[in-house]
């Protein structure tokens, strides 16, 4: 009993001695090494202690600085979305002013005057059958006038006037199921009947036997028709069907000369048209 005493005694009094060494001499390097060790050796965590409460004192201005670094960064992606937008609509834009300037310049080959209007609405089920534009009465669009479509550095036939309002008008393409349009070959050597089926394709009819018709050949509105003027390119023979056994005509099939699927703008030939013409 008195000898574990003593060594508490011993123990307290070797403690007193230190702790008295390093309150004399806080600044003598010995001492601040031994601090050290001591203080690492038995509370491992006060050792990093002055580190750990800096982070703590600044937790609120860091919470704040990554929420503030997050809102710029939102504000950036947004940013930079509108800017992508702002690229997108401005090539939109020069691409549709270079597609106008060849339409324009291509326009001064027709040799009619007319008008310009834009397609502003279209039937999702009759694609093939009519659009309409958005020029009127009031424009002095007329009924049963030719309409031109323009594609890709060429201009080709894609209907007529076939209803007139006075700011809008809906014009019927030839490839209606109801549209039909004589046409000829190049030079006129032969005349058929180019009716629409309501596709992206017509049928040539009444082609007489014997006719030079081929595939890829050009064909044009016939001087023989009334409602259109002559020589507008119609389309191209995709396929002639060999003559059934029992008529004494030729048959093909013929792609328009623009396609009429994806029209923008047309021009609206005004010519003066037969007083005798129907309204249909």
């Amino acid at each position: 009993m008195n000898r574990e005493k003593d060594i508490a005694n011993y123990a307290a009094i070797f403690f007193a001695a230190v702790s008295l060494f390093f309150l004399l001499f806080p600044s003598v390097r010995l001492a601040q090494t031994a601090r050290i060790l001591l203080s690492y050796s038995l509370y491992p965590s006060l050792h990093y202690g002055a580190d750990y409460e800096h982070f703590v004192r600044n937790v609120p201005g860091n919470i704040i600085a990554i929420l503030r670094t997050d809102q710029e960064n939102r504000v950036l992606r947004d940013r930079i979305k509108e800017l992508e937008i702002s690229a997108g609509a401005a090539e939109s834009l020069r691409e549709e002013n270079r597609r106008l300037s060849a339409e324009m310049k291509l326009s001064g080959e027709v040799p009619f005057r007319g008008i310009w209007a834009r397609v502003v609405n279209k039937n999702t089920q009759d694609w093939y059958g009519s659009v309409f534009i958005n020029k009127g009465e009031r424009d002095g669009i007329e009924l049963n006038s030719t309409v031109i479509g323009f594609e890709d550095g060429r201009f080709g036939l894609a209907g007529r006037v076939y209803e007139v309002y006075p700011y809008f008008s809906k014009v019927l393409l030839i490839t209606n199921g109801v549209s039909a349009v004589i046409c000829s070959g190049p030079g006129g050597g032969f005349e058929g009947l180019a009716e629409g089926r309501g596709t992206w394709m017509m049928k040539v009819n009444y082609v007489p036997e014997g006719s030079d018709i081929s595939e890829g050949m050009q064909l044009f509105t016939s001087p023989g028709g009334v409602l259109f003027p002559q020589g507008l390119p119609l389309g191209r023979v995709q396929k002639v069907h060999p003559k059934e056994s029992f008529m004494n005509f030729i048959s093909a099939d013929v792609a328009p000369a623009v396609d009429l699927g994806s029209l923008r703008e047309v021009y609206v030939v005004k010519r003066p048209l037969p007083s005798d013409i129907g309204e249909r």
